[in-house]
């Protein structure tokens, strides 16, 4: 599951079009980013090696982007975090997501345009391909 799968599941979840990968433009007042964490994380493996595995766990980073107004940024960010833990059973990129456990939801203050901007760490849960 690469991130551009993720940030297309986003758009199509949030129904929201400036869902980007690896990036943002910050030209633009309102989008979304999904990242990679900033922490490398092992691979979690079940005993008995890759075929008892049944599912794998992909950890991001989301950045909401939103306006230059704190409360409706932080509103924003919130609706996101509510839709990402009620995806269950969702296909991307021909993966079958499980669940979204989001780790966390804090404010990383403002661009240096001024845009509010918020991040989620979370864990994608998905079945792996044989």
């Amino acid at each position: 599951m690469t991130l551009l799968d993720i940030a297309d599941m986003l758009a199509d979840v949030l129904d929201f079009e400036d869902v980007y990968a690896g990036n943002i433009d910050a030209n633009k007042d309102k989008c979304i980013g999904v990242y990679p964490p900033k922490i490398a994380y092992p691979q979690a493996i079940c005993v008995g090696g890759k075929t008892c595995t049944k599912t794998n766990e992909k950890r991001i980073s989301i950045l909401i982007h939103w306006t230059d107004n704190p409360t409706v940024a932080e509103i924003r960010a919130q609706e996101v975090l509510e839709r990402l833990t009620d995806i269950r059973a969702y296909t991307a990129g021909g993966y079958s997501v499980c669940f979204i456990k989001c780790l966390s939801l804090q404010s990383v203050g403002r661009d240096e345009r001024g845009i509010n901007e918020y991040v989620i760490d979370a864990i994608i849960y998905y079945e792996r391909k044989e």
